[in-house]
């Protein structure tokens, strides 16, 4: 399984980062720069951030940082664990090459909106209109760094906040770093940009790091808005009425919603589905993906496991793609039903990956053509999800098209957990191994 992991630093920390790190904070020893780090029961990752000695301290911002678990910090001859708990801030220092000390940070700090809300009660909910494009992704307007007007794709299978090519020249951000991303596109070097103020509705966030990436005019969107800047708020997905509404506690009626067997964590929000041919013929957990424009892609081995290739009859082939140059071979087909919480959808087309792979070991990605069907209760504190029947669930599907190429997310799920390393000088980043880490 890829790991699933969001290292953000923590930029505003970057420029007031006079920190006092006593005598008492742990030191350990590296002869490289290049470090990796294991979170939680997550594999290693597979691809390198880096130390510095210019900034006091490298803050390492970990994703879903409302869950307790053990973060590991290798580097190419030492490592250190800590136990986090949300709401902290975890130093350390590193003796690099027996002669520099870097000062570092794993920090579960969560950034948290500020409300315009002209109520300013706790209880109180804050709503985005969206507009569901024919693309299938949920469009948002907002700004970055007091831009003119943007169109944002609200993504919960990203967790991160990214720009495109056509939001950059839109704005003012400055690209001033780059960062490594390993997923089923293959390798890609990416360009980020440290600090950055984000508003939508009347919600505003500040400081907010960002991950560039040129869609090459492929995505219609300025940015990306992952799920992870609502980690402290329950998300409703209204689709009859085009909104996103943000509650602060779980609405007290919640009438025909019925709650959906979830499992969130470090490597993102994933929904139990039951697969249907009159009878079951699989069941298994699958990222749920606003951001993904397909309705089901199911792994290699998840098909291979259940012999789907025998019980669905195979109509076509297609091209699956994130990002970097990797195109993943598909065949396509329809399912008779797709079973949610009790709730069948009917004559779904779905992807079934070639090959013996999966999708971080998961069944597979469920999209937004899906989803949409469904309004929808996030409850990310908890890590519940409650979903309803819309006056969308019996519309019909796109057709698929012989070879089409689909995009796996929004943001692609390739890139899902990137772990981002702002450098306040640029340069490039190399894939190397670590002598120094073992599984």
């Amino acid at each position: 399984m890829q790991l699933v992991k969001s290292l953000f630093i923590a930029a505003g920390l970057l420029f007031t980062g006079h920190i006092a790190f006593s005598q008492s904070i742990p030191l350990i020893k590296a002869n490289s720069e290049k470090i990796v780090i294991k979170d939680g029961d997550n594999p290693p990752s597979r691809y390198w951030d880096h130390l510095s000695i210019k900034v006091r301290p490298v803050v390492y911002h970990i994703n879903k940082a409302n869950q307790s678990r053990t973060v590991v910090f290798y580097t190419d001859i030492d490592s250190i664990a800590f136990k986090v708990a949300p709401g902290n801030q975890y130093n350390f220092k590193v003796l690099l090459r027996g002669r520099d000390t870097c000062y570092a940070q794993l920090s579960t700090v969560f950034q948290s909106p500020i409300s315009n809300n002209a109520y300013g009660k706790s209880n109180h909910s804050d709503t985005i209109p969206f507009i569901l494009g024919p693309d299938q992704y949920i469009h948002i307007k907002g700004s970055i760094n007091s831009s003119q007007e943007l169109d944002f794709i609200f993504d919960t299978g990203a967790s991160y906040f990214v720009l495109t090519e056509k939001g950059l020249r839109k704005s003012t951000v400055v690209l001033d770093g780059f960062t490594e991303n390993m997923g089923v596109g293959g390798l890609s070097t990416e360009k980020t940009s440290s600090r950055n103020n984000l508003q939508l509705g009347k919600l505003h966030w500040k400081g907010l790091p960002l991950l560039f990436y040129d869609y090459k005019g492929s995505l219609h969107a300025d940015g990306i808005v992952g799920f992870n800047i609502f980690e402290n708020k329950i998300v409703e997905i209204d689709y009859d009425k085009g909104l996103l509404i943000l509650h602060q506690k779980l609405p007290a009626t919640i009438s025909g919603y019925s709650r959906l067997p979830t499992k969130h964590g470090v490597d993102g929000t994933f929904v139990e589905c039951t697969l249907l041919k009159g009878s079951e013929i699989g069941r298994g957990w699958f990222l749920f993906d606003t951001g993904g424009s397909l309705a089901v892609a199911i792994s290699g081995d998840f098909a291979e496991k259940y012999g789907l290739r025998r019980h669905l009859q195979v109509t076509g082939r297609s091209e699956v793609k994130g990002t970097g140059s990797n195109v993943n071979k598909a065949e396509t087909a329809v399912l008779p039903g797709l079973s949610l919480a009790g709730f069948v959808v009917p004559n779904v087309p779905v992807q079934l990956n070639v090959g013996s792979s999966g999708y971080y070991e998961s069944a597979g990605i469920m999209g937004n053509a899906v989803l949409k069907r469904f309004n929808t209760l996030i409850d990310y504190q908890n890590g519940i999800i409650y979903i309803k029947p819309n006056h969308l669930l019996n519309a019909p599907f796109a057709e698929l098209a012989w070879g089409k190429i689909f995009s796996i997310s929004a943001i692609g799920f390739s890139i899902l957990g990137i772990g981002i390393f702002f450098h306040l000088k640029r340069r490039r980043l190399r894939r190397i191994a670590s002598p120094g880490f073992k599984n």
